[in-house]
């Protein structure tokens, strides 16, 4: 299926890498900056965009061939010889009254690549420079997220702070889930711009290698969609670019984004856990300069929000866990099946609300108990011995029970469930999840190489999927708190058989 969505800058659309069978591939930047390539010995110049020729008489060919310390000199040349010992990109300031540039100021960034050091140059101007308001306006988006009191008033206070930082005309909060379908889940847009809110992204439609590097380059910018890019030139094999902020994008993908009236962009990575947990979108209608400083916020801005984000989750499992462990504090002193069945039931609320279950069920030999909305117990005593026919896991976990077992009086309250099993105690409790019917609007890959898409069409094309006998699929989170109930349980249910196996032999 063909879909049409949401362009932005990703690693899938810069101009495709060279391979070892075809080192002649052209290379280009984005016009807003100057790049050159060195030498990591000797600090020679063997590569450089064309685009010098806005600063020096000859442009690149100019300067192919001399060393650093030949345009910097060499207490710069130093410096940068320093730096490059450095893991990843370094920024580093250039400024002076050189020989072939003239009275300038330049902001680098550097890293290197293999036995090649890429220098990225953007000029400072002093209209490239933050005002005192900018400058204000990044303070006061750091102090609102640091005093957000959970994620979900977080995220719903990124759109608004970074509308303000940056003056994009749309700004998105994108979500990967557990398994990669992606989800805008807050926006913010000016009056006239189309909203994205809710909208759904297959999960094939982003790779591992384009979370990567996302993950590595947190902060991607077009200032201008109708930019001519600036061929690199010179001696040298290919460069790796996929690190590069001034890394040019495929022409499609540009035409792509001024067919949907998107003029500039820019991007920002939420990482946690070293995972790509989502990005934060900004798309303008206008071309509008990105300039080094706002990148350089909108990176700040993104990690403290990635710290941010990264805390509560973790702070949620955290939590989880300790409830859980407080639930079997009951259980020290008098280690019983009779505790143990009495203390699930009374604390089935707080097992629902872990669970973000709807009811629960406890089967204990020919006994069923249930809280508070559950199948009828006929209908549980034939789930449960389907179970033990069909050899299912002792954590058998479904959102869609109806294809596995067919039974209509478990589907309305129990379309989704988690059971643990413990078939050696003829014991299992439930989780239940009722049957729900979903409309979802999916709309075309952000991610997807804009050579996959059909872009004959202007306008975006939507697709509403309505997804019926299935209840709200478990998180990873809850899966995982899954085994470790299970595992809980499992540790009782031997402390208890030790326990009466210990009776046994006194008597």
């Amino acid at each position: 299926m063909s879909f049409v969505g949401i362009p932005m800058f990703n690693n899938d659309d810069l101009e495709k890498q060279p391979t070892k069978h075809d080192e002649k591939m052209k290379q280009f930047v984005q016009p807003s900056g100057y790049l050159m390539v060195l030498n990591v010995d000797t600090l020679r110049i063997n590569q450089a965009s064309a685009n010098f020729s806005k600063l020096v008489v000859g442009g690149a060919k100019t300067i192919i061939g001399l060393l650093f310390e030949d345009l910097f000199g060499m207490p710069i040349a130093a410096n940068l010889r320093r730096r490059v010992n450095k893991e990843g990109r370094t920024l580093m300031l250039i400024t002076g009254d050189f020989p072939l540039f003239g009275q300038r100021k330049f902001n680098c960034l550097v890293h290197t690549d293999n036995s090649k050091i890429i220098v990225e140059m953007e000029e400072s101007l002093d209209s490239s420079e933050p005002t005192a308001e900018q400058t204000a306006t990044l303070t006061e988006a750091v102090a609102a997220f640091g005093k957000a009191e959970d994620l979900t008033n977080l995220i719903r206070l990124i759109p608004r702070e970074i509308k303000k930082l940056t003056g994009f005309d749309r700004i998105m909060v994108y979500k990967l889930d557990q398994i990669m379908t992606g989800q805008i889940v807050a926006e913010e847009v000016s009056s006239g711009m189309d909203s994205y809110l809710n909208f759904l992204f297959p999960a094939e439609d982003i790779s591992f290698e384009t979370c990567d590097g996302y993950c590595r380059n947190t902060v991607r910018a077009i200032a201008d969609t109708s930019y001519q890019p600036s061929e690199i030139i010179g001696n040298g094999n290919p460069i790796d670019l996929s690190n590069c902020s001034l890394a040019s994008v495929s022409a499609k993908h540009l035409e792509y984004l001024k067919e949907h009236d998107i003029a500039a962009s820019i991007s920002i990575s939420i990482v946690c856990n070293d995972r790509l947990w989502g990005l934060i979108v900004c798309h303008n209608r206008t071309a509008k300069q990105v300039p080094h400083w706002l990148r350089s916020y909108c990176e700040v801005v993104g990690k403290l929000i990635s710290l941010r984000v990264s805390a509560y989750e973790d702070g949620a499992e955290r939590d989880l866990k300790d409830k859980l462990r407080r639930l079997f504090d009951g259980m020290r002193d008098n280690p019983s099946r009779d505790t143990l069945e009495h203390l699930l039931m009374s604390n089935a609320s707080t097992i629902l609300e872990l669970f973000d279950g709807q009811g629960m069920a406890m089967v204990s030999h020919d006994q069923i108990k249930t809280y508070p909305v559950a199948p009828k117990h006929v209908d549980i005593s034939k789930y449960a011995e389907w179970l033990k026919a069909t050899h299912q896991k002792n954590v058998f976990i479904e959102d869609n029970l109806r294809s596995k077992f067919p039974l209509e009086g478990m589907i309305d309250a129990a379309s989704g469930v988690i059971t643990l099993s413990f078939q050696a105690h003829d014991f299992s409790l439930h989780i239940f999840r009722p049957e729900l019917t979903q409309t979802f609007t999916w709309a075309s890959s952000i991610f997807m190489n804009v050579d996959k898409r059909r872009n004959t069409e202007k306008s975006l094309e939507k697709l509403r999927q309505t997804i019926e006998k299935h209840s709200e699929p478990w998180t990873l989170n809850q899966m995982f708190m899954a085994q470790v109930f299970f595992d809980s349980i499992k540790s009782v249910l031997a402390t208890i058989d030790k326990k009466s196996s210990d009776t046994k032999v006194k008597d």
